[in-house]
């Protein structure tokens, strides 16, 4: 890792709660944050668990049985005295980037979103849980994401963001924002800063602009033909922003800097789709200081709940 990455490294709608278009001031440091990233998790819940889970008369609730039973192992084993809020995607949260970025998740229209039928009976059991989430109108959960743990780490609170997304890489920030990917091998599950630096090469500052000039398909992002991420990595070296790029360079990296200079308007307007927004509105009272209790077996939850 060279010497400026470890610099930086160093800087580096709601069933509860009145809305307000400022951060919240959120009284004490309270205990550690879970945010969970709720549609990354239950569309992994639906496609990726290990066995379909079905009612007597056949009806498929895998995804919802999946959902509360990864979240239940992870607040488990990874976040047991920490606050957890639920985070989902609005309907319309994507409109306002794909307005500036023509092709912005086009891609995903055409895929299986089945596991959304089960939304309204996930947010049944967070309530019946005790577990807090947000649906901001008009918001990506990404944003919200980023704006509730930008408010929790600025009053001292650690925060964890369950995810397996890249695109959240932006948000980590020294010890005190790690993201949990359950997926990854045992012993790298939570993300730091310090490890994207050493995997890419780059600060999670930088993230948007590696991410405008390598592509983001699931995002339909699709960068600069021939710049992939060893080239990136060379563009933005010594912490660069796209703004900083010189005009002209040698070698590959000077190919890959002379094509994104061919399309510079597009390039800049792929990374301000990819960056997070961490000031959107929140409801105020959405976070309440207060540690989650452990969540009962899904089964049992969903009983409780009348959902099965």
């Amino acid at each position: 890792m060279d010497a400026h990455l470890a610099a930086g490294l160093h800087e580096a709608r709601c069933h509860t709660g009145r809305q307000t278009d400022a951060h919240p001031a959120v009284a004490g440091a309270g205990p550690a944050l879970m945010l969970v990233d709720g549609h990354h998790l239950l569309y992994r819940a639906h496609f990726g668990f290990p066995r379909r889970v079905t009612t007597a008369s056949g009806e498929d609730l895998t995804g919802l049985f999946g959902f509360i039973a990864l979240l239940r192992k992870a607040h488990r084993e990874h976040c047991p005295d920490h606050e957890v809020v639920v985070v989902f995607d609005a309907e319309d949260g994507s409109a306002g980037r794909a307005e500036n970025v023509p092709g912005y998740k086009a891609e995903r229209a055409g895929a299986d979103h089945s596991p959304v039928v089960h939304l309204p009976a996930v947010k049944l059991a967070l309530d019946t849980a005790g577990v807090r989430w947000l649906e901001q109108p008009g918001c990506e959960g990404d944003d919200a994401l980023a704006t509730l743990a930008r408010i929790a780490a600025d009053t001292g609170r650690e925060v964890v963001v369950f995810s397996g997304d890249r695109d959240l890489y932006g948000l980590l920030d020294g010890q005190r924002v790690r993201i949990l990917n359950t997926q990854l091998p045992a012993g790298r599950q939570l993300v730091t800063a310090a490890d994207v630096a050493t995997r890419f090469g780059v600060l999670p500052v930088q993230w948007p602009d590696f991410r405008a000039l390598t592509g983001d398909a699931s995002d339909g992002i699709p960068g600069v033909a021939g710049v992939g991420p060893a080239t990136a990595r060379q563009l933005l070296a010594d912490g660069r922003r796209l703004e900083d790029l010189p005009e002209t360079s040698t070698g590959r990296a000077g190919t890959g800097l002379a094509r994104a200079r061919a399309q510079w308007p597009e390039v800049v307007a792929w990374r301000e789709a990819l960056r997070l927004n961490a000031r959107v509105p929140v409801p105020d009272d959405l976070l309440t200081g207060r540690t989650t209790p452990e969540l009962l077996p899904a089964g049992q939850l969903l009983m409780e709940a009348g959902l099965w």
